[in-house]
């Protein structure tokens, strides 16, 4: 592996590797170094400049570079970016869910958007039998287990007797407050 290559696991880029090491100190130096102090040297121990974590580095740098990829509060860590910068998921004007992070999967709302969708777009059951569909919604999400047409059948019905009910209620509410 090269020493760029390293750098990049680290969480860094190339351009973070300093331009020429310091007097004394061997020219391939690791760019790890730029983010660790040497906390005693004796004992071949390292700060990190962003937790404070103690890291020996007695057999070379390997155990301060994979700190780093671990460190919560490295800022060129780019798993801690992508943690930052999380938000809900909206949806915009053209009726599009903006979701930047991947959220938690649920099998029973899916199937509910999936009664929800058929419904509001009148698809035909068989359509929940075409392959192409279904290899679609595996490659959406590989947990959604697609149900049968009998299923999704029942399922709209289901749907169809709960709003029923909240119709039912509501009404009686209105005659009540009439009354």
């Amino acid at each position: 592996m090269t020493e760029n290559s390293n750098i990049e696991a680290a969480g860094m880029s190339a351009s973070t590797q300093p331009s020429s090491p310091p007097s004394g100190v061997r020219k391939n130096r690791s760019a790890v170094w730029d983010h660790f102090d040497v906390e005693n040297a004796t004992e071949k121990k390292a700060k990190c400049k962003y937790c404070g974590s103690l890291i020996q580095y007695g057999n070379g740098t390997s155990s301060m570079g994979g700190h780093l990829r671990r460190c919560k509060q490295n800022p060129n860590n780019d798993s801690n970016k992508r943690r930052k910068t999380t938000t809900t998921p909206t949806i915009d004007e053209r009726g599009v869910l903006n979701s930047p992070s991947a959220s938690k999967f649920d099998q029973e709302e899916a199937r509910r958007a999936l009664v929800e969708m058929f419904i509001g777009e009148e698809l035909p059951f068989r359509f929940i039998e075409s392959p192409k569909f279904r290899k679609f919604v595996h490659d959406l999400q590989a947990r959604f287990k697609v149900s049968s047409q009998t299923t999704l059948a029942r399922d709209i019905g289901a749907l169809y007797a709960e709003e029923k009910t909240k119709l039912q209620d509501f009404f009686r509410q209105i005659v009540v407050e009439y009354v």
